[in-house]
């Protein structure tokens, strides 16, 4: 397209001066400008638009070159007809008198009040880039829903410009069939969107404006923690923000439980696995259906678990909750909406019961941290954009919250709350519990996480089941390690899962929290000469923490060794900086011969998961569990 474009350009004899205002204050640049309006008439003459919309018309010099290549189309100008932004006052009229001949009409207007451009879909809807990054972005965000094609002029007309548009691309890739660039004079930008949008105001004043764009290409795409999810089919909560949400919970008494806006569905599997009677909730018929495929991949009929798809606000709900959850939810409702779902939420709260919230971004962090760093980066010649918000975010963040708003909201139903601030790596989401953070620390920190409920919330009680001391009270059968699902064989250095059941038989909750972490772990022993392999395998946290006097199942991550051979690979557990628990005095440890090496392509395939260790195995007893002996303690 592009090729063919120059080449028109490069062939035509289109000369815009003969129409040129003799007025116009840059009349000695007349000479340069040719080959730029005889690429602007080439653009109009290949694409044949019927439609033109034009934003920043000055003496029309464009909207003539347009005209002149396509005479039939119907052309609309808006102009703010001022000095501002390279315009000039009463060039408009120039245009009015040049075009008489031709469907054309002109709008005196600013752009940026537009939520959507008059005149309904544009077949190429032409971009003044000579304007304020802020119009700039407003004109193109509203262009691109209602144009097949967008041409942005001045794309090399200052860095500012060429990377204003160029963060503009990267942050609406998804929406581009493609583009090109045409340098020229000030240069041209020329977008083809995937698909003509569709008619319809762009103004967003509920979530029911924008239930349409909560597809599965932006929950898989572009919804935190899609990669995650990809990866582990749903079954396993890696995304930090979803598994602070999922400890929080754990201070929640076990009963029912409710995951407002649940999306993909991690989450309200987690909830599940942590023995939460659950109900997940959310509008979008695509979330439901992820959800649905993440809980089949779990492979765990045990698990209590439905999901509905309704509006969080009118679903019915039934008696009382122990627990309610909305992660990365309240900032996707209009404030009226959260007055119902918060009133809602309250009629149906236990009374010991909680409601555990997270939102990015706090509104404070855009606000005033975002602008500090931008000032900083132009102090330096460096760029940063004026609106660092994802596409995404711009389009659903109908409510972002600021700690005082979500503060004073959430006491208008629940009598106590509990509000704190983390950074957005949440390498230490309880920090701000443990300590006052100062307006510089609450400025940086991009999530908000809120606990509210009719009891009341104590502070230290909540640090405290966030830690994890020095176990030295542990005896032989207190723990307990099964494997119920295991491959036989596999690739070196591959990694895959293991299923195991734990049973803590003490009255010491097992948690994989600091300062001294339980985790899941493993070692890798010969099988011939029974020398440990590799002693440190991959940890694989405790989530939910294992209560004492209790039993879970556990998904534990394994890295295979890169030497071909019979290995035994021992599940156990590990407390950090303490020691192993496979050793004495404990001896909780389960072993699973694996094979590790190419299978024979001409062999029949073995089946690839064993869940029963115990034939021919004197230290398994009959029910699978493993006794201290010897070989744990040297092992460890």
């Amino acid at each position: 397209m592009l090729r063919d474009i120059t080449s028109l350009a490069r062939g035509c004899q289109y000369d815009f001066r003969p129409t040129a205002s003799p007025n116009d204050q840059l009349h000695y640049l007349f000479d340069e400008w040719v080959p730029y309006y005889r690429t602007k008439w080439a653009t109009a003459r290949y694409l044949r638009p019927g439609r033109i919309l034009e934003i920043g018309v000055r003496y029309g010099y464009s909207a003539l070159a347009f005209l002149n290549a396509c005479p039939s189309a119907e052309y609309v100008g808006i102009e703010l007809d001022t000095d501002s932004y390279g315009g000039e006052a009463g060039a408009l009229n120039w245009a009015r008198q040049k075009t008489a001949l031709y469907n054309a009409q002109f709008i005196v207007a600013d752009s940026q009040k537009f939520d959507r451009f008059p005149g309904g879909d544009y077949d190429l809807i032409h971009i003044d880039g000579q304007q304020d990054e802020k119009g700039f972005e407003h004109d193109m965000e509203v262009a691109l829903r209602q144009a097949s094609h967008v041409l942005v002029d001045g794309y090399f007309w200052t860095r500012e410009n060429f990377l204003t548009a160029s963060e503009f691309l990267f942050r609406n890739r998804d929406l581009i069939e493609f583009y090109g660039v045409i340098p020229g004079y000030a240069g041209d930008l020329l977008i083809a969107r995937k698909e003509t949008p569709k008619s319809g105001s762009g103004a967003v004043c509920t979530s029911a404006d924008i239930r349409g764009a909560y597809t599965k290409h932006y929950y898989l795409g572009d919804c935190g923690g899609f990669d995650s999810f990809k990866r582990t089919r749903g079954t396993k909560l890696e995304d930090g923000r979803l598994r602070t949400v999922a400890q929080l919970a754990d201070l929640a008494t076990r009963g029912r439980a409710l995951d407002l806006g649940c999306g993909r569905g991690e989450l309200s599997i987690a909830l599940a696995r942590a023995g939460f009677e659950t109900a997940g909730i959310d509008y979008s018929a695509d979330a439901i259906a992820l959800a649905e495929d993440a809980k089949a991949a779990t492979e765990d009929p045990s698990l209590n678990l439905k999901f509905i798809c309704s509006d969080v606000a009118r679903a019915p709900l039934e008696g009382t909750y122990d627990l309610v959850v909305a992660a990365d939810l309240i900032e996707h409702l209009a404030p009226q909406e959260l007055d119902k779902l918060y009133k809602k939420v309250a009629g149906h709260l236990a009374p010991d019961g909680l409601f555990v919230l997270h939102t990015f971004p706090n509104l404070w962090y855009y606000r005033y941290e975002h602008a500090r760093k931008r000032h900083l980066a132009q102090s330096v010649g460096a760029y940063l954009p004026a609106n660092a918000r994802s596409r995404y975010e711009r389009l659903m963040h109908i409510n972002e919250q600021s700690p005082r708003v979500l503060r004073r909201q959430l006491r208008g139903y629940f009598p106590h709350v509990l509000l704190w601030f983390s950074d957005h790596e949440l390498s230490a989401p309880y920090e701000n519990l443990r300590r006052r953070f100062s307006i510089a620390e609450m400025r940086r920190s991009g999530d908000l996480f809120a606990i509210a409920s009719k009891r009341h919330l104590d502070v230290a009680s909540v640090l405290a089941h966030f830690r994890m001391q020095p176990i030295d009270a542990l005896s032989t059968g207190d723990l307990l390690v099964r494997t119920v699902r295991a491959p036989a064989m596999v690739q070196p250095e591959s990694k895959f899962d293991v299923d195991l059941i734990v049973t803590n038989r003490s009255k010491v909750p097992l948690k994989s929290f600091p300062p001294n972490p339980v985790h899941l772990s493993y070692h890798w022993i010969e099988g011939n000469s029974g020398q440990v392999a590799i002693l440190d395998g991959t940890r694989t946290l405790l989530e939910p923490p294992l209560d004492g006097q209790s039993e879970r199942r556990y998904r534990m991550s394994v890295t295979a060794p890169m030497n071909p051979a019979d290995y035994i690979l021992r599940a156990t557990l590990v407390q950090e900086s303490c020691g192993w628990f496979d050793a004495g005095p404990v001896g909780a440890f389960s072993d699973k011969c694996v094979k590790v090496g190419d299978q024979n392509p001409g062999a029949r395939p073995k089946r690839s998961m064993i869940s029963d260790e115990r034939k021919g195995n004197p230290d398994v007893d009959e029910q699978g569990e493993h006794r201290a002996d010897r070989r744990g303690s040297e092992a460890a």
